[in-house]
């Protein structure tokens, strides 16, 4: 479910940076502050909870989620929020997002894949184990 990218602001580009670099406290105080889009998309699509769980950045999840984020959005490529989870290849992260039950664990991007192609290409074995027990 792609949507249109909004009109970006200084701090939506300030919010999508604080969240792919893991900065809870920058994230809550942009956030706080009412000025930002929780779920305006970068270049590539991703939103600000895309770009936190690609880092593997768990409680930025955690915290954009409580703001509102909506987390069935895709990015450009077609990655749910699992996928881009994956990518990253942290475990809490992936953990967080399943346990989450919001998204389809064999859910395609737009390249044909699932999260578990994505986690096994990039060599996260341990990700690849969780995902197939998990039922992908």
């Amino acid at each position: 479910m792609l949507t249109p990218r909004c009109s970006a602001t200084k701090k939506d580009s300030d919010l999508s940076k604080a969240s792919r670099e893991g900065k809870l406290r920058a994230v809550a105080g942009i956030l706080a502050a009412g000025l930002a889009d929780v779920n305006c998309r970068a270049g590539n699509g991703k939103t600000p909870v895309i770009l936190a769980a690609y880092g593997g950045h768990r409680e930025v999840v955690e915290l954009l989620m409580s703001k509102g984020a909506n987390v069935s959005l895709v990015d450009s490529v077609g990655n749910n929020l699992l996928h881009n989870a994956c990518l990253g290849g942290d475990m809490k992260t992936v953990e967080f997002v399943l346990a989450l039950n919001v998204v389809d664990i064999d859910a395609r991007n737009g390249l044909w894949q699932r999260a578990v192609d994505l986690a096994r290409f990039w060599r996260y074995p341990l990700v690849v184990d969780l995902l197939i027990s998990r039922g992908a």
